[in-house]
């Protein structure tokens, strides 16, 4: 892992130029397009309510469209997370930890929502798989898929129902925003380890705890909108990395503008859980070496 070469303007472009092949070829197209979507996935709330809709109700019991979508002509839909998709997109690239071109690769984009990081990924010319437990998200960002033409296959379920036959499928995991909204952090980097071919990359990107230097995390849980469970120090992420499997020198931690973590970690080889004491998963294929 190296720092790139490129300027942040020039990462953003490379992320637009992307999403832009996804385009539709004039606007009547992008119009229905758009129609299709509102029609078969109406927002619920607002997206820009979606936090006060989020200290009120369950995820699965709401739907809102999750990134901005721009389908060409000035034809586009909002969502709740705008163009975050982009610009974690385009710091990763800046970064040196996503390339910018992955014509030839295996991605796997853990917790897709309406499909904004899968289009990204595909655009860099990745054969994108796709998982997302939100059973409207996922229907969604499998019409939009339709609807633009892009080969990604999403699996409606959640990543913590496992598929062995994955296993060492993947030149890269891609987690962003996933990891502080589920219950059992190191389950879900150790299943994303066995998915991942030797020599193959995660990249994480996450809520932080950034004032402590020593192994800690927040735990705010479903008290607060947004069911943000853990937010991890930066030691506490290399630890979590490292039990799931990455030699801890091959663990980046970068912390963006924002106060969140993009963090990379590559597998070298196939490897054990080094651990199986507590392991939530006892005596599963997670366990052994993958």
């Amino acid at each position: 892992m190296t720092q790139s070469p490129l300027t942040p303007d020039a990462a953003r472009d490379i992320v637009d130029r992307a999403l832009a092949r996804w385009h539709l070829p004039d606007a009547d197209a992008a119009r229905r397009a758009l129609a299709a979507l509102q029609d078969g996935f109406a927002d619920d709330v607002l997206p820009d309510s979606f936090r006060e809709a989020a200290a009120q109700r369950r995820f699965r019991d709401f739907f809102v469209w999750g990134h901005d979508h721009d389908f060409g002509h000035g034809v586009t839909r909002p969502g709740a997370m705008e163009t975050r998709h982009v610009e974690i997109a385009a710091g990763a690239i800046q970064s040196g930890v996503l390339p910018p071109d992955l014509t030839g690769r295996t991605v796997l984009d853990v917790g897709c929502w309406s499909g904004g990081d899968a289009l990204v990924l595909a655009g860099l010319g990745a054969a994108v798989s796709a998982t997302e437990e939100h059973p409207r998200s996922a229907a969604s960002a499998v019409r939009l898929m339709e609807l633009v033409n892009c080969p990604v296959h999403v699996r409606r379920t959640s990543l913590f129902q496992d598929d062995p036959s994955w296993r060492q499928g993947f030149d890269i995991v891609y987690c962003s925003g996933v990891l502080y909204h589920v219950t059992d952090p190191l389950l879900l980097l150790r299943i994303c380890f066995c998915y991942l071919r030797p020599g193959g990359r995660l990249i994480v990107e996450t809520k932080a705890e950034t004032e402590r230097q020593d192994s800690v995390c927040q735990y705010s849980g479903t008290s607060v909108a947004g069911w943000n469970f853990f937010a991890p120090s930066r030691q506490a992420l290399a630890r979590w990395l490292a039990d799931a499997g990455f030699p801890p020198t091959d663990i980046l931690i970068n912390t963006r503008p924002v106060g969140r973590f993009l963090a990379c970690a590559v597998k070298r080889d196939a490897a054990a859980l080094p651990e199986t004491a507590g392991f939530s998963r006892p005596g599963s294929w997670l366990e052994g070496a993958h």
